[in-house]
């Protein structure tokens, strides 16, 4: 994981000197990176296109794929949909009305976020371990044993 974060620290400085992107005042914040998650951020759908060029060039030189099937683009604040069309390694990017990051779910003509499936999945799991327990256990025996359990997960 040392060598990606090496990898992608490289990148975001690519990024932040281009001029490219989202910037709050002097603040560059045209892209947020979370393990290898990574979301461009741009005032227009024309802005973003060299941020993208960026990130595929650079993939091409230190081996690194980004997949433009895996890729999705999102905006906000317009009504209709934008005529610019970004690409990916000469792949067109799908224009999306919603999409996931971390679990989150960003709504393109509201801007709002949705949540309900990481709870929906939360009580799945809670309802699966409590099945295993039985009515009766104690919460804080629920909470010990899913605690072993994602320790001994996380060693295998």
């Amino acid at each position: 994981m040392q060598t990606y974060t090496i990898y992608v620290d490289s990148l975001i400085s690519d990024l932040r000197q281009s001029g490219c992107g989202l910037y709050i005042g002097t603040l560059f914040v045209g892209c947020v990176v979370y393990a290898d998650d990574i979301v461009l951020l741009s005032v227009s759908c024309f802005g973003l296109q060299r941020p993208v060029d960026i990130c595929g060039n650079y993939g091409t030189q230190w081996d690194m794929k980004f997949n433009s099937t895996k890729s999705q683009v999102i905006y906000f604040g317009l009504a209709t949909k934008v005529l610019c069309g970004i690409s990916l390694n000469g792949s067109i990017i799908e224009f999306v009305d919603k999409v996931k990051y971390l679990g989150v779910y960003f709504e393109r003509n509201s801007g709002h976020s949705d949540i309900s499936q990481s709870f929906v999945k939360f009580f799945s799991q809670f309802n699966n371990i409590m099945a295993i327990l039985g009515k009766n256990s104690n919460e804080m025996t629920a909470l010990h044993f899913d605690t072993v359990r994602s320790v001994d997960c996380l060693l295998l």
